[in-house]
């Protein structure tokens, strides 16, 4: 039994070392491997990262073209490249901004509107966003839910531009026929830029709407003189000078519509109330 002793030790030995070599090279194999593992999911990260932008500066490029279509009234390319844009990078806010505004020039306000809300979700602080579907309700002649839209805008003391969706808010209650709060917010609109153009039109249109026809000449008469070259003033200025009575700067009023845009609706009905 004795001599077995050793024997049985030196077998143990053996066996121990056998086991701390497999355990050294399976935790070198293991470590090896992972190391390997993560290299790869560097690249493949970094791979990706650069597919992903070279998509998106694709999707720019193609948003980009399609409005430069749009600026030129070009339809089909314009609406062609804007899918194709919203195809490579769906969650791009610009993109579908873009697209709500193609929307709204072909006269679909629902479509429009929901590009706009799409915008927004994607991008919050997209703030002149709600503007553009404040202009798609009154369009629509939801007035109320236009109102709800501009007046969000005009709470919002970082956005930058409050007097387009304060003139926008004077239209709608225009149309409402609430004529003293068009004439309320017409008149905010231009306490914050004087030379608004659109504020001073709608706001001669309440005056005069409203009796106040000498206020109405008067401020029609400064936007004239800020742009001459919108058939819809001079329309309206020449039924503020008919509504008192001046025969000559009616006519001549009317005249100048004619003038700007000899084929226009406007043109035909100036030429009825010179005849009248």
């Amino acid at each position: 039994m004795k001599k077995n002793k050793p024997q049985q030790s030196n077998h143990n030995k053996i066996l121990e070392n056998l086991s701390n070599q497999i355990r050294g090279k399976m935790k070198k194999i293991t470590i090896g491997n992972l190391l390997c593992i993560l290299i790869i999911i560097i690249l493949m990260a970094c791979a990706t990262s650069k597919e992903d932008v070279r998509r998106k500066e694709k999707a720019e490029a193609l948003r980009k073209l399609g409005e430069a279509y749009m600026a030129e009234n070009k339809t089909a390319p314009a609406f062609r490249k804007l899918k194709e844009a919203e195809e490579l990078d769906p969650d791009d806010p610009y993109t579908h901004f873009a697209l709500g505004i193609f929307y709204f020039n072909k006269g679909k306000y629902d479509l429009a509107i929901k590009r706009y809300q799409r915008c927004m979700e994607i991008k919050p602080d997209f703030a002149s966003v709600r503007n553009n579907i404040g202009l798609a309700y009154l369009q629509k002649g939801d007035y109320d839910k236009a109102i709800e839209n501009f007046k969000e805008l005009t709470d919002n003391y970082v956005y930058a531009t409050p007097h387009y969706p304060l003139a926008n808010m004077g239209q709608a209650y225009y149309y409402k026929n609430d004529f003293p709060l068009a004439e309320k917010y017409l008149k905010e609109a231009l306490d914050l830029e004087p030379r608004f153009l659109i504020a001073l039109h709608w706001l001669g249109r309440t005056q005069l709407a409203m009796g106040k026809t000498s206020d109405s000449i008067q401020t029609l008469e400064k936007a004239v003189q800020l742009n001459g070259s919108v058939p819809e003033i001079y329309f309206d200025l020449g039924k503020a000078y008919q509504a008192i009575g001046n025969k000559n700067k009616s006519k001549n009023a009317y005249q100048r519509v004619i003038d700007i845009n000899p084929e226009g609706i406007l043109a035909d009905q100036a030429k009825i109330q010179i005849n009248n």
